[in-house]
């Protein structure tokens, strides 16, 4: 009797759903980087990051530094808004998009339901940490031909504040050694918490259809949580919308808010990977 050995049609398919994670986002950030997007946000940023500081920058641009307008800036105060939707734009709304072009069956068929929520999630927090951290990067780093990054008088500030630490070192980020830490930090800090807001819309965007609504999602989220953060007293830790770079003083600082997204980020990411799997069993 003769047995043919040569793959069938069922099993050519069944290998060729066996996509790695890693391929799921190798192809995910290639997605990304071609799309205009991400390089619109990037751009966006520094934009906004340069209006933002300007108005101060021009009253005192001859007796102030970057390491002032970086301390002083507050988080980006008004622009919350502005950042937050960039933040989106690089890969957000991919959950959207595929579901909306009817793309999403075919790589969820090919790379299976787990591979590609997560390749999504990660790729979604890193593309809006990328575009909000480099965009920052390029504005301060404009500004650096036009002033100092470090004044006198703020090396001995910074100074000062060192002498009156705990003596645990934790001050080398504002030392006046290696100032460049602290504009790492601060951005970078700043960077973590707009990807756990763009990781919220992906997340959300498995419920809302409505493209409007996801977009304006960060800033809702900030009014609903400062309301309710309020009203029942919570305390400081489930505040998220507090931190930000401007609270980094230490490494500690920087260590404690960078992980304190990416823990948000990754529950986030969880509770969007039960819903999938609840849809699967469902049919």
């Amino acid at each position: 009797m003769f047995i043919s050995t040569q793959p069938t049609a069922a099993k050519l398919w069944g290998d060729e759903k066996k996509m790695t994670f890693f391929q799921m986002m190798k192809m995910d950030f290639r997605r990304m980087f071609l799309s205009g997007k991400f390089y619109f946000a990037m751009a966006g940023t520094m934009f906004v990051t340069l209006l933002n500081i300007s108005q101060e920058a021009a009253h005192a641009w001859n007796d102030t530094s970057l390491w002032y307008l970086v301390k002083s800036s507050h988080g980006l105060g008004a622009f919350f808004g502005v950042f937050s939707v960039l933040a989106v734009l690089p890969f957000a709304l991919s959950y959207w998009e595929d579901r909306r072009n009817h793309y999403l069956c075919f790589v969820e068929t090919r790379a299976g339901k787990t591979a590609y929520c997560w390749s999504h999630l990660c790729v979604t927090f890193l593309g809006a940490f990328l575009c909000i951290f480099l965009g920052m990067t390029a504005a301060y780093s404009l500004l650096l031909l036009k002033m100092p990054m470090l004044r006198a008088s703020d090396a001995e500030s910074l100074l000062y504040e060192i002498e009156m630490g705990d003596g645990k070192g934790d001050y080398l980020i504002l030392s006046r050694t290696f100032p460049q830490m602290y504009f790492i930090a601060s951005i970078a800090a700043d960077a973590a918490r707009y990807a756990f807001l763009a990781v919220t819309v992906f997340a959300a965007s498995g419920k809302i259809k409505n493209l409007f609504v996801l977009a304006s999602l960060p800033i809702l989220l900030e009014y609903v949580s400062l309301i309710l953060a309020d009203s029942l007293g919570l305390p400081r830790w489930m505040r998220w919308y507090a931190f930000n770079g401007t609270r980094i003083d230490t490494l500690s600082d920087f260590l404690g808010i960078s992980g304190y997204f990416l823990i948000l980020a990754f529950l986030i990411g969880v509770v969007f990977w039960l819903l999938m799997r609840r849809r699967e069993l469902d049919g």
